[in-house]
């Protein structure tokens, strides 16, 4: 089959790294597959032309400039399905249905902010749905989201969990290294990710228990109304109580995988999220996990493998970390199988894949 991506661009957010996982998976399945994108960001950009597969660009600053150019984009070539992720592309996709389709129209769901259904934004590209042939959620949690919002839709959803490659991995594991608890947390610098939660957590620990946990971060930093302002009060508020020797924040990396496979355990304490591809792939590569109650966190996360917390109790995040700072090595050790039993029942590439081609027949 001829297959085109849809998504904003290529940068270094989990849906870009969703969509070009998807992409390789597909190719390896003998499809034709090319991407399309309207933003700026090529972090990805590299290993797609690596694997062979043609990013197509249409950039413009205009909103109506866009959707005409996405929408004669389509139309005009002859694919048997376009694939969407995200709200914006998920709109674009339907769209460029209007008027009759020779296509598949395949929209994923890769969030769990289920109030983006009631703003007005949310509720238009809702309704554009209906030219969606099928809506595919990346996580249970999504689709009881959708069953529940969006109901007129519900013979259209289907849910297939996120497909996990870990890269090479070069990096050595060292338990407790510098007799330290150290944790990876992998999110961008926004509100949704709860730096602030956190970082408010960490100011309740003992001095004693502070010396056993060391964190660090890594992401992008998320604009908005034009500045970082997420970050900076980060920062600022990690300079202001002394927690520089607990927590560092560091920028995005390609290399992420090598760190997380250095660190005790990777950590997650967000408000939404759809399926969180960093606990995905510290499952994946013998991880315990650290997280709170989002997503299929009942699925990810049990005691055999790690431990939960609210995002919005900075108590129960504050004992989380000094429940899993005071783990003996064996029972990190423990806990780390247990999560790569869970992982490859639940993200296996063969079986994951076998499910986007019974969509797309």
């Amino acid at each position: 089959m001829r297959i085109l991506l849809l998504i904003d661009n290529l940068g270094s957010g989990g849906a870009q790294k969703q969509i070009v996982t998807l992409a390789r998976l597909l190719k390896e399945s003998n499809h034709s597959v090319e991407f399309l994108t309207y933003n700026e960001g090529d972090f990805f950009a590299d290993s797609v032309k690596k694997e062979n597969i043609f990013i197509n660009k249409t950039v413009t600053s205009s909103y109506l400039s866009r959707i005409i150019q996405v929408r004669n984009f389509i139309r005009k070539k002859k694919y048997d399905a376009v694939i969407s992720f995200m709200d914006t592309p998920n709109f674009l996709n339907c769209i460029s249905a209007i008027g009759g389709k020779s296509w598949k129209v395949i929209t994923s769901e890769r969030s769990n902010n289920c109030l983006a259904f009631n703003s007005f934004k949310g509720k238009i590209f809702r309704m554009t749905q209906r030219f969606s042939d099928i809506i595919v959620c990346n996580s249970e949690n999504s689709r009881k989201m959708w069953e529940k919002n969006s109901p007129r839709h519900l013979n259209k959803l289907i849910t297939i969990y996120n497909p996990v490659i870990l890269p090479v991995i070069t990096a050595s594991y060292i338990p407790k290294l510098n007799g330290k608890f150290n944790i990876v947390v992998a999110a961008s610098y926004s509100s949704v990710k709860n730096p602030d939660g956190l970082i408010s957590a960490l100011r309740m620990l003992s001095p004693e228990e502070k010396m056993k946990i060391n964190i660090e971060w890594y992401g992008r930093k998320e604009i908005t109304r034009g500045n970082t302002s997420v970050y900076d009060n980060a920062l600022k508020q990690i300079k202001k109580y002394n927690l520089e020797g607990i927590i560092q924040l560091k920028g995005e990396t390609k290399d992420i995988a090598n760190i997380m496979f250095k660190a005790d355990a990777v950590g997650l304490f967000s408000r939404f999220e759809g399926l969180p591809n960093a606990v995905c792939e510290a499952m994946m590569m013998g991880k315990p996990i650290l997280m709170t109650k989002v997503s299929d966190f009942n699925t990810l996360v049990d005691e055999s493998n790690g431990f939960l917390c609210d995002c919005d109790d900075t108590e129960s995040i504050k004992n989380i970390l000094i429940s899993s700072s005071n783990l003996t090595i064996e029972k990190l050790i423990s806990l780390g199988k247990k999560s790569e039993i869970k992982a490859q029942k639940l993200f296996s590439p063969s079986n994951l894949v076998v499910r986007w081609n019974t969509v797309l027949k």
